[in-house]
């Protein structure tokens, strides 16, 4: 059995792939550096380590083989995968599959994009065996819009008529596994998409057809979208870059489905209406 470290575990992929390594019984390690969050999922075997720290990453990945990589946005992204990789030749890794984005260009207008492009790079030319997951949205991220729905029977979105072939964690989560844990995949990139491509005005309309309301899609700006992840917490920082992508969303060019997930996976990825179906409790 491979031997595998998951970095990111406690974040929207990595909790879906620890799960899912869970179920199929699959040994494996979770790295992070809050002790504090060792006990948020059981069964898994946590080590401590820091992105920031190469010496504590060397100490995680001893033993390990395979390494799933996923890193929130922020400012040290690129220094945090030079320490990765670095990490992984001293320990002796084999094998990196990373969480990227669709689409990545150096010339993006988001940074988020811009440096997913960098860091994709950096481990296509470390002389280490890779898997990039290159992913579109998620239908998860709808989540975050619940209590306007509930509330004031609204999305507010900066992506409105935009339509993007979001995709379901699962399905992300559930290539990752098979690069993690099977044979076939190296070098390999893959461009993960849902089954159709999707407007906010399609997604409340389908959120409305479930929940028996009247769901609005409301167009929002950047600066609102912006205020709005201030508002509610979220760093300065990370509120300008997370907008920031939005308004790229915006721009279009994330409509582009791909077969991927039915390459690798040998079935057809979930579709929203069925993610919906599952989840509409949730909207009620």
């Amino acid at each position: 059995m491979r031997k595998i470290l998951i970095a990111g575990a406690t974040g929207n992929t990595g909790s879906e792939i620890v799960n899912q390594l869970l179920e199929k019984g699959i040994k494996f390690k979770a790295i992070s550096r809050n002790r504090n969050k060792f006990r948020t999922i059981t069964g898994v075997n946590w080590v401590e380590g820091d992105f920031a720290d190469e010496y504590s990453l060397v100490s995680a990945l001893k033993n390990v083989e395979r390494i799933y990589v996923a890193m929130p946005a922020h400012p040290d992204n690129e220094v945090w995968i030079n320490k990765v990789i670095s990490a992984s030749k001293k320990a002796g890794v084999l094998h990196i599959v990373k969480l990227s984005g669709i689409g990545v260009s150096p010339d993006a207008g988001s940074e988020i994009i811009r440096v997913h492009a960098k860091t994709d790079d950096m481990i296509i030319h470390s002389g280490l065996v890779y898997t990039l997951l290159r992913s579109n949205s998620f239908y998860q991220n709808i989540f975050a819009s619940i209590p306007a729905i509930k509330n004031q029977c609204s999305i507010y979105s900066p992506l409105s008529d935009s339509r993007l072939s979001l995709i379901d964690i699962r399905d992300v989560a559930a290539v990752a596994v098979k690069a993690l844990t099977e044979n076939g995949h190296d070098n390999k990139i893959y461009n993960l998409t849902g089954p159709e491509a999707l407007s906010y005005f399609d997604i409340a309309k389908k959120i409305g057809s479930v929940t028996g309301k009247d769901i609005t899609c409301c167009p929002i700006s950047k600066d609102q979208a912006e205020s709005a992840m201030l508002k509610a917490g979220v760093s300065e920082w990370r509120a300008d870059k997370l907008s920031e992508i939005l308004a790229w969303f915006a721009e279009g060019g994330y409509e582009t489905i791909t077969s991927d997930v039915e390459s690798a996976l040998g079935r057809l990825p979930y579709s929203f209406d069925e993610f919906l179906n599952e989840q509409k409790e949730r909207f009620q």
